[in-house]
Parts: structure tokens; sequence; C-alpha cells
């Protein structure tokens, strides 16, 4: 199931929308357009300003939008820096805690990961310092303008400066934490770094659940003069814990092949099928040999296509008797479904992981034929091994 949209393009960039994004967005107009303008020490709402509900909605629905955009533009400020370094942007996804940009490989050089990101909170320093000067030089020079145009200016002024410091804080993967790691790893391996970023991280997640738990949010400070709670917080420390115990074996994972060629890890046997095998023949195969994936080849020894298990199972029983394995199978993309038995293996999992596959095939670095396959599931094993978890 999909759950994110493309909405458009920005400097070549995917932008896309998760829907639980759609979710904040309403819940942001609706707060706006009915919370008092001075309930809060910043003037979060229109609600007791006498207007129109037409009026009020139209200018939350404005507020939250032009909010989201400053939101996309801290993405475009990580992802300008990264793409100013080679790095590709697969996508920007705006979601319920943010945005996200989905960077190809994230720098292991220190210097590249700071600047990327510190580029992001820069970015909404400098929006919330501009909309905060105009509120403020307009009422020091007594000028009089339309209030909930104030209003507006001040929100999003403060929202950004807000949004800066927050992700400053070096909660790994947060900006600030990523900083924390390129700082940690001057002085020592990048894995290392992150192991100490990521538990870092999540110690701050705890002291978030902590603090929205134990009526002791900051936020609610800031905007009350109060300590409050927030189940917001809690939600977000989960998703940042997550997220950092992911990035973490992500790291260690891509480390762990380094050197590795995919010849020393790649199947060399029980690797491939003919195109008119007939599928219930095929069933048959995978059962004896215990293999879910095949590459599909011709009688001159091209390739083909693929075909799995999972495909396979996609078909009615009853019909499985009528085909062959040419009728269902996926068919053959060398892009992203080829790689050299000279790659480094990691090379191999970024690819799989690009096209979002379980194994791609593996050509003879000399005479192009077809050598093999390699499967995630044949990395996952290799680097049990490694580790010494038999």
């Amino acid at each position: 199931m999909r759950t994110s949209i493309q909405v458009g393009k920005l400097l070549g960039i995917p932008i896309k929308l998760h829907f639980t994004f759609l979710i904040i967005l309403v819940l942001f107009i609706l707060g706006f357009a009915n919370n008092s303008s001075t309930e809060y020490r910043i003037p979060l709402g229109l609600g007791d300003l006498g207007l129109t509900p037409l009026i009020r909605y139209a200018l939350s629905t404005i507020t939250a939008i032009l909010f989201f955009f400053t939101l996309l533009l801290h993405e475009l400020g990580h992802s300008y820096v990264a793409m100013k370094y080679g790095t590709k942007i697969n996508s920007i996804t705006l979601f319920f805690f943010g945005g996200l940009a989905m960077m190809e490989e994230i720098p292991k050089s220190p210097e590249k990961e700071w600047r990327i990101a510190i580029a992001g909170p820069l970015m909404s320093f400098a929006i919330g310092a501009l909309f905060c000067s105009i509120y403020f030089g307009l009422n020091a020079l007594q000028v009089e303008f339309y209030r909930p145009a104030g209003i507006f200016v001040l929100v999003i002024g403060s929202f950004n400066i807000m949004l800066a410091i927050f992700n400053l804080i070096p909660a790994f993967p947060m900006d600030g934490g990523r900083v924390f790691r390129a700082f940690l790893a001057t002085r020592m391996s990048f894995v290392e770094a992150t192991k100490k970023a990521v538990l870092v991280g999540k110690i701050f997640a705890g002291l978030m659940v902590l603090a929205g738990l134990l009526k002791a949010d900051p936020i609610s400070f800031i905007l009350t003069g109060e300590w409050g709670y927030n189940l917001w917080l809690p939600l977000l420390a989960l998703f940042l814990y997550m997220a950092a115990t992911e990035e973490e074996k992500a790291t260690i994972t891509f480390a762990s092949l380094e050197g590795i060629k995919v010849k020393h890890v790649m199947r060399t046997e029980r690797t491939s099928v003919s195109e008119d095998m007939p599928l219930m023949e095929l069933v048959r195969k995978m059962l004896e040999e215990r293999t879910a994936e095949y590459v599909v080849m011709n009688d001159s020894g091209d390739l083909k296509g693929f075909i799995t298990i999972t495909t396979v199972k996609k078909v009615p029983v009853e019909q499985r008797h009528l085909l062959s394995v040419s009728d269902v199978m996926s068919p053959y993309d060398s892009i992203s479904r080829l790689i050299s038995n000279e790659d480094e293996s990691a090379e191999a999992l970024k690819m799989m992981i690009r096209a979002k596959l379980e194994f791609i095939a593996v050509k003879d670095d000399t005479s192009g034929d077809f050598a093999g396959i390699i499967t995630r599931k044949d990395l996952a094993t290799y680097i049990e091994m490694l580790s010494g978890r038999f």
C-alpha cells in the first residue's frame, strides 16, 4: 500500500506527502482557526478576533501551508548542500513529525556530514529571523497593520526559530545528532561514532518520554509559562528511537561489508531456470532445492527475467499447471538487477535497497557471462558469520 503521494519536484527532487502529513495539516488548521490569540505567549490562533469562519479558516489554511512550505525549505537546505557534494537525493517526504530528505548515501566524511546536517537549521533560522524582523520592525516603527497578518508573520517566524533550536538537540538521527556524530567521527571510526551518537540519541528519547508524561514539557513552558503534559513528545521519541536503531544497524551492516567483493558472497548453484519450465515443475524444484529465487534464462543462456516464490504464490493454484515460468516472471533489467562479481558487496546491497529487491544477478567481470546471484539473505548470513554468530 502506498503511504505517500508525489506532488511535484524542486531542484529535480521528487516532493512527497505522507498520509500522516494530512492529519497534522488538518489539526493545525483547526487549532489555529479556533484558538485564542491571547491564550499563549505566542498568538497561536484567530478565534477571538471577530473574524467570520470563512476568513478564519482561509487564513489558517494559508498559514499552515506556508509553515509546512518552510519545513520543505529546511529539507531543501540539507539537500542542496548534499547535492553540492555529489550525493543524490531520492526524494523529500513531509510527514507527521516534519520532513525527511532521503539521501542515497550518508557521507562518511565528518566535514561533509556536519555541513549537510547544519544546513537545515540554518535555513530555518534565516526564515525565522526574516519573519520576526518584519513583525518586530513594523511594531518598532509603530506601523499599523492588519492584526491577523501580524499573527501570521509572528507564528511563521517563531515556529521556524523553535524548529531550528529543536533540531539542534544532539538526539540522533536529528540534525544536532548528526553534527555530534560528525564531531565524534574526527576522533574515532565512523561506526564507533555512530554507536555513541545513537546511544546519546536514545537517552534524549527517554528524556522526551519523561518530559511529555511527567508534566515537564519545555514546549508548554515556552508557550504558556507553565510546565505541562505533551503526548506528542513520547510519540516523537519512539520515532527517533526506532530511526536511530535502524540507522545504527545499517551503518554496522555496510561497514561489515567493506572490502568484501560480490564473488565472496554470491551463490553459484541452484540459481537459474529455463523460461520454458512449467510452473508446477518450478514449484517442485523450489521444494527440492529449498530455494526461493531464480534467474530465468532462454536456451541461448541469455538472462530473460527473475522469479521468486512470492511471485508463484500470487498465481491461483488451479492455474499453475497451465502456465510456464515466462508467463509470470519479472522482466530483466540490467541497470537495477545486474552487478559484476568484482564489485563490492555493499554496492549490491545498495542496489537491492534502491530497487526494493531481494536478489540480483551477477555477471563475470571478465567474460560478461551470467555467474550467479546474490541475495539479501546471503549477505545477512555472511555478516553473521563474520561476527562469529553462527
